[in-house]
């Protein structure tokens, strides 16, 4: 008799609980990145406008506080945005980390960075 191969109980029971920690993971953190993407597009959109060296600030922001409010993103804030001006032109920079709770007392830190404009950026 030959001996048989393949998956045994035990082994399948082991891929399940692997397949729903990744599943798990996948549901607690892809919405964190979507909402990263539609951040770093609107920042992006924001230094993208023509002439910015003659915009103030609170300008800037006002129009990047706009585009949170209307796709109703509240982890960061208009005040949030790092605005630098230079011989480059003017860049914004913005920074933020998320806290997402995994399960119990476990829970991920994920850190996001994203910064638009200047002459070489647009």
């Amino acid at each position: 008799m030959s001996k048989q191969n393949g998956f045994s109980l035990i082994g399948m029971l082991l891929l399940a609980i692997v397949v729903i920690f990744a599943s798990v993971m996948a549901l607690r953190v892809v919405p964190t990145y979507i909402e990263y993407f539609t951040i770093k597009k609107m920042v992006e959109e924001t230094m993208a406008q023509p002439s910015l060296d003659n915009v103030s600030d609170a300008e800037i922001r006002e129009k990047f506080g706009k585009q949170l409010s209307i796709n109703n993103i509240t982890r960061v804030t208009s005040r949030d945005l790092l605005i630098e001006r230079s011989s480059q032109g003017v860049v914004a920079k913005l920074s933020y980390s998320v806290r997402q709770p995994l399960m119990g007392q476990a829970s991920l830190c994920l850190d996001f960075e994203t910064q638009a404009g200047g002459k070489a950026g647009q």
